[in-house]
């Protein structure tokens, strides 16, 4: 499992780098483990256009404002291979 500072570590990076850009071009996993309620095409359609206002985390959840919704959220995790 990812420890609280590397998920803080991604949300500085997302912050620092992503902050008033716009989304041009998005890729989503066709994989429910990754995706699951909404087909990757719709999210695809859904994020692309949108700027991103802020990166938010309340402990190992982090998702991003943007100016219109939706607001994607990621949970940090790992993921065993068995």
């Amino acid at each position: 499992m990812p420890e609280l500072p590397e998920v803080e570590v991604a949300r500085r990076a997302l912050e620092e780098h992503c902050i008033g850009k716009r989304i041009v071009r998005c890729s989503a996993a066709d994989d429910t483990k990754v995706i699951d309620g909404v087909a990757p095409p719709r999210l695809e359609a859904a994020l692309v256009g949108r700027t991103i206002s802020a990166a938010r985390r309340k402990g190992k959840n982090l998702w991003l404002a943007l100016d219109s919704p939706p607001f994607p959220s990621f949970q940090f995790e790992c993921l065993e291979d068995n």
